[in-house]
């Protein structure tokens, strides 16, 4: 009983999880996508984690390209490096081979222009997760038939199904017209947390419903990785980071940065040598107040370090010593 006490507590949380509905994708509820949507600003810090045992077998990436313009499609290592695979004019589409666990990202391909190499699409290879979306509720119509055996030579495109609905549920196969039930095999239904994977072909739907109330819980389709065109707001944005100017003001910050940097550890050298030349000399005061006590003259100082014109100017002058302004 102590061995079962933790899945028990799994399943009850799922329960109580169950009332809830999800925010989903439009096309979870069998709607079509947004016309245009928002390209990520920059690419997160997800990389490629395979493993050594996928979850699923190797399977199919099909990318197209609806973004009006040339993209590359390029894998993204563990160390986060990003290999190309694959270059995409617009209006055509790619297969690449691909395992569950992989991150792919697609950029865009356009030399010279401040849109080059922006970020369009990021995708992770994995288990898709059944939830609950509140879709709109088709009427449900089984075909009544035995379980489909796929053909010899039928291309394999494998798929991973995992309950996060919160209670039992069956899947179909939808034709278009009537759901055919293919994880019969599951008695009781796909339990929460549970994982169902199938041997599939690009193209087809599936439907997620209850176990007990033949509820749509959730529709998902074998298809195409869009790659559409950002929003105007992002590209916008996009233009205004890559402007000229924007790089030119970049580009000072950091110099800049570099420069006080460099010039904070060129000055504590400098205070150093002098406190222990001080010392050495005897009579004066211990190396731990000498920065405090030591008078700077920017002059003389300023030619020994190397500072630039620029550099100089920061300097303000006292009757004890000198401050770097920032």
């Amino acid at each position: 009983h102590l061995l079962r006490r933790p899945q028990m507590c799994l399943m009850t949380l799922l329960a109580a999880a169950a009332g809830s509905t999800a925010r989903c994708e439009p096309t979870a509820c069998g709607q079509a996508p947004a016309a245009s949507a928002s390209c990520p600003l920059a690419a997160s810090s997800a990389t490629s984690d395979v493993g050594p045992q996928p979850t699923v077998q190797p399977s199919n990436l099909y990318f197209f390209n609806a973004a009006g313009v040339p993209v590359t499609i390029s894998y993204v290592a563990k160390d986060g490096s990003e290999t190309t695979r694959a270059r995409l004019a617009p209006g055509l589409r790619r297969l690449l081979p691909s395992l569950s666990g992989e991150v792919w990202r697609v950029r865009a391909l356009r030399p010279g222009h401040p849109l080059d190499q922006q970020l369009l699409l990021e995708h992770r290879v994995g288990i898709v997760q059944i939830k609950d979306c509140d879709c709109p509720q088709p009427e449900f119509v089984d075909c009544q038939k035995p379980p489909f055996r796929r053909p010899p030579g039928t291309p394999n495109d494998p798929v991973a199904f995992e309950n996060h609905a919160g209670a039992p549920l069956d899947l179909f196969y939808w034709n278009g017209t009537c759901e055919e039930m293919i994880s019969w095999d599951a008695v009781g239904g796909v339990q929460p947390a549970q994982r169902k994977p199938i041997q599939s072909t690009h193209g087809h739907t599936f439907r997620a419903r209850s176990a007990a109330s033949r509820h749509l819980l959730m529709q998902h389709t074998l298809a195409d990785l869009v790659i559409r065109p950002c929003d105007d707001e992002t590209r916008r944005a996009a233009v205004r980071a890559a402007s000229p100017r924007a790089i030119a003001l970049r580009r000072a910050t950091a110099d800049l940065e570099q420069e006080q940097e460099e010039l904070r550890a060129q000055l504590e050298a400098a205070l150093a040598a002098l406190a222990a030349r001080l010392a050495a000399a005897g009579g004066a005061p211990a190396a731990a107040n000498a920065t405090t006590t030591l008078p700077l003259h920017s002059g003389a100082l300023g030619s020994g370090l190397g500072l630039g014109a620029a550099t100089k100017a920061r300097w303000a002058i006292g009757a004890t010593g000198a401050s770097l302004l920032s």
